[in-house]
């Protein structure tokens, strides 16, 4: 039996963000880092409740396998710094968490998978603003090769979206531009440049 190519990279795309995961997933057990429990819960909403409204509006595609992938992983993050009781919890971190929720809130309303899918985006590029800037700051601080994985995965997710609905371009162009960013920022930049 073969397989189509769009269900080849939709599954390598996220094998590659899974990986990323994985990585932080295993330094966060070793006590290496510390996560912030509630951005990593309202990260997975975000991206989770986007993915169900994109799958209950207008189908399964393969092209959302990686950001399916991502929402599985942040949420898994989550739980594992929690139960490790290795996470941060600053007053702050519940604005993660809340417009999780209200994403969630927003797609039982209105059943509007783009309005949803827009705001989880518009949410996310938000809470990503003090990641861009301590990456502007001091780039060492979030030099990852997940960021590269992300660019990767995301590229390998709008190769597939051709010929379907752009609902399903929104959130890959997306990561792909943020992690794209933030390989700039914190390995392509040159030294000095702020």
């Amino acid at each position: 039996m073969m397989f189509p190519i769009e269900k080849i990279v939709g599954v390598l795309a996220a094998v590659i963000i899974s990986s990323a995961q994985v990585i932080y997933l295993f330094n966060t057990i070793r006590r290496r880092i510390r996560p912030s429990v509630l951005s990593w819960v309202g990260w997975s909403f975000l991206m989770g409740t986007s993915v169900v409204s994109q799958v209950l509006a207008k189908g399964w595609q393969w092209s959302m396998t990686s950001v399916l992938s991502s929402a599985v992983g942040c949420l898994t993050i989550g739980l594992v710094a929690l139960i490790s009781r290795n996470y941060s919890l600053a007053r702050s971190d519940w604005k993660f968490l809340g417009l999780g929720a209200l994403c969630i809130g927003i797609y039982v309303l209105s059943g509007n998978a783009w309005m949803t899918t827009i705001f989880a985006i518009t949410a996310d590029a938000l809470l990503g603003i003090p990641t861009i800037l301590k990456a502007v700051r001091e780039p060492e601080l979030e030099r990852s090769p997940a960021w590269a994985l992300g660019v990767a995965s995301s590229a390998l997710a709008l190769v597939i979206c051709f010929g379907h609905s752009w609902i399903y371009v929104l959130f890959p162009a997306y990561l792909f531009c943020f992690n794209g960013l933030m390989v700039w920022l914190t390995q392509l930049r040159p030294q000095g440049a702020a």
